[in-house]
């Protein structure tokens, strides 16, 4: 029985409707997907190069490195491809993946990209640190660049938080993004600069090395009007990759800098001081 005064063929077309706008979610979801992994194009198909052991992306991450060059089990795979997000101030972590038994080449890059996306998605939101969105992008594949060179990293950047007490004892935070270009552990002194969310640089600063992972950093913010020094250490594996460094400002206060976890996850880590 149809209420009085009610359309049998509107209450029809509301549940068309509600069909219509579920399909066209799943086709924007599904087209969103495929986006994701464009530009994943064959090797033999690239103009733009070869990749070398020396090349800044391998530089800046060297396990990955040993496994495409040095690692007998991986790099003589048929198949090798590399995924980091771009554009190049995301690249701050990576995967690699190798093909195994009969895996074609388009396969492994769906796999690289897919545990990048993963691990991105696992850090949490970068909306703190970055003004950009941060995509994966399959950069190698069977030892040549798929995508512009001048799109890649030429230095290292990481996600960055710095905490720190003010004169009344409360915890502030400055997160942005940090770039450095030498390498910290293998050269003796490392310069680093701070960009906040907006892009404009706030912090310059100094890791000096005292071993593979550790050694001292100094900081300065604001032309000077904040700075701090202390140590540092390098944690290698999960959640990710990163430094986190612990010293004292020149009032005397705690200061932590984080570089290489996300601001929301570098606070619930770290941000205690």
């Amino acid at each position: 029985m149809i209420p009085s005064g009610k359309s049998y063929f509107g209450h029809v077309s509301r549940h068309n409707m509600a069909a219509m706008i579920r399909i066209l979610l799943l086709a924007l979801l599904a087209v969103t997907a495929l986006a994701s992994g464009a530009g994943a194009q064959p090797a033999a198909l690239s103009s733009y190069g070869k990749a070398e052991r020396r090349d800044p992306i391998f530089l800046r991450f060297n396990q990955m490195a040993d496994r495409y060059w040095v690692n007998t089990e991986t790099m003589a795979a048929s198949h090798k491809v590399v995924a980091v997000p771009l554009p190049r101030q995301c690249a701050f972590l990576y995967a690699d993946s190798y093909s195994k038994g009969q895996m074609s080449e388009s396969e492994v890059q769906e796999v690289a990209l897919s545990n990048c996306n993963r691990r991105l998605a696992e850090l949490g939101p970068l909306g703190e640190n970055y003004s950009v969105n941060c995509q994966c992008k399959v950069v190698i594949s069977d030892g040549t660049y798929v995508v512009p060179r001048d799109t890649l990293p030429d230095d290292s950047y990481g996600p960055t938080s710095i905490f720190y007490r003010d004169g009344t004892g409360n915890v502030a935070r400055l997160n942005g993004v940090t770039r450095y270009g030498a390498l910290i552990g293998r050269d003796r002194s490392v310069t680093f600069s701070v960009e906040n969310v907006r892009g404009e640089q706030v912090c310059d600063g100094t890791f000096t090395n005292e071993g593979p992972n550790n050694g001292k950093f100094s900081l300065s913010c604001f032309g000077g009007k904040f700075s701090g020094n202390g140590s540092y250490e390098r944690k290698m594996g999960a959640p990710n990759d990163h430094i986190i460094a612990r010293g004292q400002t020149s009032r005397g206060l705690p200061v932590v800098l984080v570089i290489g976890l996300p601001a929301q996850l570098a606070a619930n880590t770290y941000g205690g001081i």
